[in-house]
């Protein structure tokens, strides 16, 4: 982070932090419980979040090379993702051009043809339709016509996005704003992914974007965990366009810098930042490596999503004399989450459909979740 930046935050943590509060909101918010569990609300967000929207499906460092390829199933349509020869990255509906049949059922691999298990029709990484056995019971089609079909797909700051519709328009620096020169400090795009895990869970994927913007939960459910780490107290929140950024102090920040002048304080392994990407995902940035977190519908029920977790070491390949180290922050960042957090996100989806309000309301200590759901009102609103 630049010399301005570190001096505004930490200006605005040390008297947050001296007075015992945090950032506040003018006012609280009401969120509706029906935009959790409701199924005409769940498919508009469908439509337009998880169809028409780029959403981040992979770390870059994840297709290395020529061939390289990953698959993502995003909210029931599977794409396959391709790192060509030149080092751009091409994207295709997983779809045989045959039958329909899934093309490729591996999660992630290094290849340079696919071939349909079901007739055996082979596409190249371009996509290209390559091989028809018995070809000439398909005389009458056109092969440059039968290839993959093409989705939008970008790649910036170390991170890999996708719109799931053929043909949609995708500006990923229009889209991305000021976030973009936020993400690309984070340097991730000389990062290593040390390990990815694909789950599912019994609850709305707004609730998994909701455990991380507010650390009014710190000291009570996170106790004996990373609140032993991080401040439940002097959070900072700055809207970035359809972003947003969510700074927390950890509890290192007053011994280390509050008797230093502004311009000798470096915040770098004082804080946490949380990266809020418009509409399903969070990079957190912590000292010395980001996780980065999504969460998809999973089909037409409300009360389901897939969550993909992804932790990147800074290195390509972690040392077999620091993997004990980095095994420690991959069960940190997987066991308070699974163990704390999706245990109490679970009892709320429940809570949200036992009739017992209607509502449920954000504090005015809790900016990052108004402006969350503030968004993706306003997207649906204008859409």
């Amino acid at each position: 982070m630049d010399a301005a930046t570190q001096r505004r935050w930490g200006d605005q943590m040390l008297a947050l932090l001296a007075a015992n509060t945090t950032q506040m909101a003018d006012r609280e918010y009401v969120q509706p419980v029906a935009d959790y569990i409701d199924p005409g609300h769940a498919q508009r967000e469908r439509e337009l979040f998880f169809r028409r929207t780029p959403l981040v499906v992979a770390a870059s460092a994840e297709l290395a090379r020529p061939g390289d390829f990953r698959t993502v199933d995003i909210d029931g349509v599977s794409a396959l993702i391709v790192r060509q020869d030149d080092g751009s990255l091409r994207a295709f509906h997983n779809v045989c051009r045959h039958r329909g049949c899934r093309v490729v059922d591996a999660e992630c691999g290094t290849a340079r043809t696919f071939t349909c298990k079901f007739h055996s029709w082979v596409y190249g990484a371009d996509g290209g339709l390559r091989h028809v056995p018995m070809p000439d019971g398909f005389t009458g089609i056109e092969r440059q016509q039968r290839g993959l079909v093409p989705l939008p797909v970008a790649e910036r700051h170390g991170l890999v996005w996708l719109i799931p519709t053929a043909g949609e328009p995708l500006d990923i620096d229009a889209f991305l704003g000021p976030m973009g020169p936020a993400l690309a400090g984070l340097d991730m795009r000389d990062a290593g992914v040390f390990r990815f895990e694909r789950f599912p869970e019994r609850l709305n994927w707004k609730l998994v974007v909701d455990t991380f913007l507010e650390v009014y939960h710190l000291p009570h459910l996170h106790n004996k965990t990373v609140g032993l780490h991080i401040e439940g107290r002097g959070a900072i929140h700055e809207e970035m366009g359809r972003h947003s950024r969510f700074i927390a102090p950890r509890k290192s920040f007053l011994p280390a810098l509050a008797d230093l002048p502004a311009d000798q304080r470096d915040l770098t392994d004082h804080t946490v930042i949380i990266n809020r990407l418009f509409p399903n995902a969070v990079v957190i940035w912590l000292c010395d490596h980001v996780e980065f977190w999504t969460a998809t519908p999973d089909g037409d029920d409300p009360n389901r999503c897939i969550v993909r977790l992804w932790l990147l070491s800074p290195e390509k390949v972690v040392s077999a004399e620091d993997r004990a180290r980095w095994e420690k922050n991959w069960e940190i960042v997987r066991g308070t989450v699974h163990a704390e957090d999706f245990p109490m996100a679970r009892t709320i989806q429940q809570g949200f459909s036992s009739g017992a309000q209607d509502h449920v309301i954000f504090g005015r200590n809790e900016p990052a979740l108004h402006e969350f759901h503030r968004a993706l009102k306003q997207a649906l609103d204008a859409a």
